[in-house]
């Protein structure tokens, strides 16, 4: 049991670096995203070696530590983007507030309809913003954090396979819209997968996912008693 929270962090890291190198090789597509390639690799690890979610979960409890920093890094995003910001200041706003609370809504309306428990959409309706706000906001009320989580990752990788595509079909041509919109849907994934393809418009995906992020750690918390009433 000593030695746990170190075997547990070190083969997370590995993974993660071995996810990388894969997801470099096939060339950064949305399927081969690191955060999901090293995710499943975890839980087939946890499989074949039958080791019990909670205690590995609870193992690796360092590596979430660095959830806060990180969080606190994505103001830089902001900051690096501040010219963007006040440029556009008005699609912005627009993009990310609207398909914020657009996400928000569609998230819990369908966990609803479908009959989901009272925690399970409450904590669904976080999957609309990035894994470090998703368990951030999880972690303050007191909800499903790993599952939180799963939702934000499986939304991300979901939304950048999806997006590009249904912005052709609707025939959405402005950068500015598609990088704003990819960035609120698909987060960081998302991101990722249009800075290595045209910087500035990364540049925009990153700050509307980071603000999204914001608007929703605003408004989930005060609404959560609601959210999670039966």
């Amino acid at each position: 049991m000593l030695f746990d929270p170190i075997i547990a962090c070190t083969a997370v890291l590995l993974l993660f670096a071995g996810a990388r190198a894969v997801s470099a090789r096939v060339g950064h597509p949305p399927w081969a995203s690191p955060v999901l390639l090293a995710t499943l690799a975890v839980a087939v690890g946890l499989a074949v070696f039958g080791i019990a979610p909670a205690r590995f979960a609870a193992a690796a409890t360092p590596l979430r530590w660095l959830l806060g920093p990180a969080l606190v890094a994505l103001a830089l995003v902001i900051f690096d983007n501040r010219a963007l910001l006040r440029a556009e200041a008005r699609p912005v706003l627009i993009a990310v507030i609207g398909g914020t609370l657009i996400g928000l809504a569609s998230a819990w309306g369908l966990a609803v309809a479908l009959g989901l428990p009272p925690l399970l959409r409450a904590a669904l309706t976080t999957k609309t913003v990035t894994t470090p706000f998703s368990v951030a906001i999880m972690t303050a009320v007191g909800g499903p954090v790993a599952l939180a989580a799963a939702f934000s990752v499986l939304t991300g990788v979901i939304g950048a396979l999806l997006v590009p595509a249904l912005f052709r079909w609707l025939g959405i041509a402005s950068a500015t819209g598609r990088a704003l919109g990819l960035g609120v849907s698909a987060h960081i994934v998302g991101t990722d997968w249009q800075m290595r393809r045209d910087a500035r418009a990364g540049g925009l995906s990153a700050l509307a996912f980071v603000l999204a992020g914001l608007v929703a750690a605003l408004l989930v918390p005060p609404l959560w008693g609601w959210l999670t009433a039966a």
